[in-house]
């Protein structure tokens, strides 16, 4: 993936801190940290807490001495996103440095993307795709130095666009799909599908794709022949756990609950139809 992802805490000794790439940090433990000058006397101190947002430029020297061991979420973007997102091919985007700020968009994108780490990454490239996606566009849109306006994307998808996505998804229903995977069977590059999914279909890729599992999930649940993880394995989840949490946050039932209830009313319905043929 392009968007990486790295779990960070500061030192409370002086740290000098440069990067080729531009980068985000979320505070996830509230500390306070002094940006230091070359001989190493504070020039600014930042009391953060835990939310709140850093946005770093590339190549910029900093001195940072943290008081409190903070603890944050580092996250680096590609160039190659933050262009596309500004819809400028093969142009570098800078961004502001910004020390301190926020914003509820780039903390909930962030915070999303905390718990799937936390988790081990049960979505897959899917969702670590999208919200890299947003997280490009909300940079560029707010955060970007020349601040130009992006155009607003108009249209939608194609019938053939739509099932060629269709098909994809779910010929390859047991797997890790990736945002570029379907954008690829569009044609169109994955900015540009992501948004204009969205607007055809009603909802994220990563949505349909999570709707396309838990259906032919349904589908497998109603054969008693096999195990509940085998079930999860085949419908594209990694874990069982992670299979039955979607599945009852899709459906308002674990996926055993389900199967109880599909058994019961295909037993119901075949005594009436025993009853009704004994009857005539």
């Amino acid at each position: 993936m392009s968007l990486r992802v790295e779990l960070v805490s500061l030192s409370t000794k002086p740290l000098k801190v440069e990067h080729e790439s531009q980068y985000v940090v979320m505070v996830l433990q509230p500390g306070a940290i002094d940006f230091l000058s070359i001989d190493g006397s504070p020039t600014e101190r930042f009391e953060y807490v835990s939310g709140e947002i850093a946005l770093c430029c590339r190549q910029r020297v900093a001195l940072v001495q943290s008081h409190d061991q903070i603890r944050g979420l580092h996250f680096e973007v590609s160039d190659f996103r933050l262009s596309e997102a500004a819809g400028e091919a093969n142009r570098e985007i800078e961004l502001q440095s910004i020390h301190k700020l926020k914003d509820p968009r780039l903390t909930a994108l962030m915070t999303a993307v905390n718990i799937e780490r936390a988790s081990g990454y049960p979505s897959g490239q899917l969702f670590l795709q999208s919200i890299e996606v947003a997280l490009a566009a909300v940079l560029v849109q707010t955060y970007s130095l020349s601040m130009k306006a992006t155009r607003p994307i108009k249209g939608g998808l194609s019938d053939v666009g739509r099932r060629n996505v269709i098909d994809l998804v779910r010929s390859r229903i047991s797997e890790d799909i990736s945002l570029a995977d379907m954008a690829a069977v569009t044609g169109l590059s994955i900015t540009h599908f992501s948004h204009i999914f969205k607007k055809s279909m009603g909802e994220s890729p990563h949505q349909f794709v999570l709707q396309q599992r838990v259906q032919h999930a349904k589908e497998l649940l109603v054969s008693l022949n096999l195990r509940m993880i085998d079930i999860a394995l085949a419908c594209g989840f990694k874990t069982q756990q992670h299979f039955a949490r979607i599945f009852r946050e899709v459906c308002g039932l674990s996926p055993t609950e389900y199967q109880r209830l599909k058994l019961s009313r295909r037993l119901r319905d075949s005594y009436v139809r025993s009853s009704a043929s004994s009857t005539c």
